[in-house]
């Protein structure tokens, strides 16, 4: 493993510069977008920087210069720093941490190994060729104001970013932020392979998890395993007091800095998920907990990788934040979470794939709503796991040795596939909790991320009124498609459509769809379903039956409201 650098001195000064800097730089989302193609911004999410690099090589605007330095990873002349950052400065951000001096020879040699950067290589140090080496003299340089090349003054040296630093655009019911993030550089940045503390920036699973949020306003929120607090910084949007947990001093001091940049006041606590906040509850508690299944085989070969390893056995971690977390959760508060778990080789991983999460959640006194959104098999989640920790990185005998052995593990332990997904619980109060708790297990959503909005309702869904007592109202987004038979009277297939929401596509019997169709608010669903058992001459019980459960998912889903 590499040696992590140290973390940013938390300045406040400096720190004030920055910012300052940056918002007088027009370094944010919007002018980037402005800068760069949809394409190239996209790449940047995928950890491709090559687009980006090819579309700036030719601007000069300090954006595009910061932009290069920190989320690029080109080196850059202190003195283009000045210029970007006028009042922190190259001395500024080496002095936080943020940035280091490095010799001539590993800045052309950095910039050799980019792909775009031999253009703007030349330009910068009017190198004949890009993969010339510098001689023992400073090499002659363009300067930025046009001026004609001379001799660089070793006041100017050469600057390689230690952090990634980026705009990030947040719109919450408040109203839209501009903030500025800084998290561990990527392999893709540097090369080389992750540190065991290393602290990730936004990614996929961060995104997912932020976009899934309920976004009312409450009087405390809980970050669990902050990285780098971008959550705990949209939970400061709504709720008054803020605390983040990590069991990483890296992350936490990450956070902190980023509460600084961003002048959100976050309580930052050391220690493993609930026991810094011990004997306190919240309102509102986030957690994308460090759950990746890694046998004690890999973890001695490969070290503990503190963003994604809680260090314990198999699946136990997803286990112990939902039988913890009821105890830091407020009567009537939330936790949501993404999550993992293990599918036993003798289950069907579609049909058969809650029992282990169900358990888990036996007793508890929360409401329970568990989404499995994608299933891959040992072999597909070990190789995902190892090429995120860099193993594009390995050669071919250590790749082999980590994922043989990985698989062997799941083999011995009966693992046939791991579900992953996510999970909302709602704290139930004294009296909900007498009855027990009640659970809903969907699988994929058709691939569209549930919305705050989504999740609040489906947790109201399961404490929802009697059914046949209660008048439902479809969603005004419904729409209904029909399959025929050629020369039939009656429709074969029958497909209810959720153009906002959820977006599913749900194929129904004939029964229900007449149900949803008259549900406008004004009569029962029993009132209905007598009237559709009169029309088609079944049971009205018959009827009963046949549409209870479908007509809870499609409330549970939106479709039906009451």
């Amino acid at each position: 493993m590499t040696t992590s650098v140290p973390v940013p001195a938390l300045d406040r000064d400096l720190i004030g510069k920055l910012r300052a800097d940056a918002i007088a730089s027009r370094w944010s989302v919007e002018h980037l977008q402005t800068v760069l193609s949809a394409a190239a911004l996209d790449a940047l999410m995928r950890d491709s920087r090559l687009p980006a690099l090819v579309e700036l090589a030719e601007q000069e605007d300090p954006a595009a210069t910061l932009t290069r330095f920190f989320i690029l990873g080109v080196p850059a002349r202190a003195s283009a720093l000045d210029q970007a950052l006028p009042s922190l400065g190259a001395l500024g951000l080496e002095a936080l941490g943020l940035a280091a001096a490095i010799d001539e020879a590993d800045a052309i040699d950095e910039a050799d190994a980019i792909l775009a950067l031999p253009r703007l290589c030349a330009k910068r140090v009017g190198a004949q060729e890009a993969t010339a080496r510098p001689a023992t003299t400073v090499p002659a340089m363009t300067d930025p104001s046009g001026e004609a090349p001379g001799s660089v003054e070793a006041s100017d040296p050469w600057m390689r970013a230690l952090f990634d630093l980026r705009p990030h655009a947040a719109t919450t019911p408040d109203g839209d932020h501009e903030w500025w993030v800084a998290s561990d550089l990527s392999e893709v940045q540097t090369g080389k392979p992750l540190c065991d503390d290393h602290v990730l920036g936004i990614g996929g699973a961060t995104l997912t998890l932020l976009e899934m949020t309920v976004r009312e306003s409450v009087e405390s929120a809980l970050d669990v395993g902050c990285g780098c607090g971008i959550q705990a910084l949209y939970l400061a949007t709504h709720a008054n007091r803020v605390v983040a947990t990590d069991l990483s001093a890296r992350a936490c001091a990450l956070t902190q800095f980023n509460a600084a940049l961003n002048e959100v006041t976050i309580d930052v606590r050391e220690g493993s998920l609930f026991e810094p906040v011990e004997g306190e509850t919240f309102d509102l508690i986030v957690t994308n907990p460090p759950f990746v299944i890694t046998p004690d085989s890999v973890r001695g070969a490969a070290g503990l990788f503190e963003y994604r390893d809680g260090g314990m056995d198999r699946d136990n971690l997803v286990r112990a934040v939902l039988r913890e977390a009821p105890g830091c959760m407020a009567p009537g508060g939330t936790l949501q979470m993404l999550a993992n778990w293990e599918i036993p080789a003798d289950r069907d991983p579609d049909t058969q794939w809650s029992g282990r999460v169900d358990e888990w959640l036996e007793g508890l006194p929360v409401d329970a709503w568990v989404v499995q959104r994608d299933v891959l098999d040992p072999a597909r989640y070990v190789d995902m796991w190892i090429r995120d920790s860099g193993g594009q990185l390995m050669d071919r005998a250590d790749y082999e040795r980590a994922f043989t052995s990985w698989l062997a593990d799941f083999r011995r332990a009966g693992t046939g596939a791991i579900g992953m997904g996510f999970v909302a619980l709602r704290k139930l109060d004294e009296a909900e909790a007498a009855s027990g708790g009640r659970r809903a297990y969907d699988l994929s959503l058709d691939g569209r991320v549930p919305r705050g909005a989504d999740v609040s309702w489906a947790l109201t869904s399961l404490r929802g009124p009697q059914l046949w007592d209660t008048a439902l109202t479809r969603a005004s987004d419904v729409r209904e498609e029909r399959h025929y038979v050629p020369g039939s009277a009656d429709p074969e297939l029958l497909i209810l459509h959720q153009g906002g929401g959820l977006g599913r596509s749900v194929p129904v019997s004939s029964a229900v769809s007449a149900v949803v169709g008259a549900s406008d608010g004004e009569l029962t669903v029993g009132q209905i379903a007598a009237a559709v058992a009169t029309l088609t001459g079944d049971e009205a019980q018959q009827v009963r039956e046949e549409v209870e459960a479908p007509l809870r998912d499609l409330i549970r889903w939106g479709f039906l409201t009451f």
